[in-house]
């Protein structure tokens, strides 16, 4: 939230007695960021995607049990389907991520030692980026859950309402698609 204008939503909405709410709610908000990261380039975006989808988790309440597997199953759902909705409409879904070179600067800056070896880190990782912006939306989305967010493949099955032999066809092509993308870098 970096210009400091935004309402973190989910530190305001629980009332008092919601703690174990909050706390759950907290403890989600990086892995859900990164997720929305991940599925949507824009970083400030992917923020206000993610602010949405709180405000939807809440209006949610009682109709699913506040356990800490219940809420994280909600939220994922729901930051799924808005960046998927996003990608659809064709807001962020053709661009490669070229938010990506802020995730380098900060260790750039403090690593001094060799720049030939940070040029290649950073150069990887662009392209690491670009491969997985280029994957179609739900492979993409059924990759990141699966990879970076370490969900089952039921969890991601009922994160993207499909069905687990959909997910494994999913996160095979998008390994495949991601693979060859990756090859210049593999063969070097």
């Amino acid at each position: 939230m970096g210009n400091g204008s935004a309402i973190c939503v989910e530190t305001a909405l629980p009332a008092a007695g919601d703690a174990a709410f909050e706390g759950h709610c907290r403890e989600l908000r990086p892995r859900a960021y990164r997720f929305a990261a991940g599925m949507v380039p824009d970083r400030s975006r992917a923020e206000e995607l993610l602010q949405e989808a709180y405000l939807r988790l809440y209006s949610a309440r009682g109709r699913f049990a506040e356990t800490a597997d219940d809420i994280r199953r909600y939220l994922f759902r729901i930051v799924a389907n808005l960046c998927l909705d996003e990608l659809r409409r064709g807001k962020t879904g053709g661009e490669v991520l070229a938010a990506a070179a802020p995730l380098a600067r900060e260790k750039f800056a403090r690593q001094q030692g060799e720049p030939a070896a940070e040029l290649e880190r950073r150069e990887r990782l662009a392209a690491v980026q670009r491969a997985v912006g280029e994957l179609p939306a739900d492979e993409r989305a059924a990759l990141l859950l699966r990879e970076i967010e370490g969900q089952s493949y039921a969890q991601i099955a009922e994160t993207l309402a499909t069905t687990v032999s959909d997910v494994t066809n999913l996160i095979h092509r998008a390994r495949s698609r991601f693979a060859e993308l990756m090859r210049p870098w593999v063969e070097e």
